[in-house]
């Protein structure tokens, strides 16, 4: 399919943005047990401004624990990342963000979020902070319910693992081409 002008014109108002720092991490705080972890490394993200659509993949085996039992534990009996060796979120921006005004700005997306091989839609929402040098920083937060994708936590541990885990993302976005 050959592109059409109004395409290549519309293209041309696109602003793509990449990550120079990218962190996710998640909190589950059950009655016997607080677990985290956090991912800092492999994470790809990209950012398309014009058509204000977010992509983010990252690697499940990526997440450190503070406990190496933990992490073997999340990794092979939990999110079975050899199976499933990425999380998912791929969305577009509610409302379009003002790029050649710095400050702080309320964003929401709309996106398929994909765990274990699977997919629930659903909003999230967060900070996008617009820096004087064009970068931009986004951080918020959401939670995940394992069950929603498919993670089954066995009945002996229940009360380890919270029904709903707290995941956080923080990103520090460079413009890849000037406007």
């Amino acid at each position: 399919m050959r592109p059409t002008l109004i395409t290549l014109i519309l293209l041309g108002f696109a602003q793509v943005y990449k990550p120079d720092t990218l962190g996710i991490s998640f909190y589950s705080d059950a009655p016997l047990e607080k677990i985290s972890a956090e991912s800092r490394k492999g994470s790809y993200s990209v950012i398309h401004f014009g058509p204000d659509t977010v992509y983010v993949r990252v690697p499940i085996q990526s997440f450190v624990f503070p406990n190496k039992l933990m992490q073997a534990h999340f990794n092979e009996d939990y999110l079975e990342s050899d199976r499933y060796p990425y999380a998912y979120f791929r969305g577009k921006l509610i409302a379009p963000i003002p790029l050649d005004t710095p400050g702080e700005y309320a964003v929401s997306a709309e996106g398929d979020l994909t765990i274990h091989g699977k997919t629930q839609r659903r909003p999230l929402s967060g900070v996008f902070q617009v820096l004087p040098d064009k970068r931009v920083i986004l951080r918020g937060k959401f939670l995940v319910r394992p069950a929603d994708h498919g993670i089954q936590i066995p009945q002996m541990l229940w009360q380890k693992i919270a029904e709903e885990v707290e995941v956080r993302f923080y990103g520090q976005y460079r413009p890849e081409t000037q406007p």
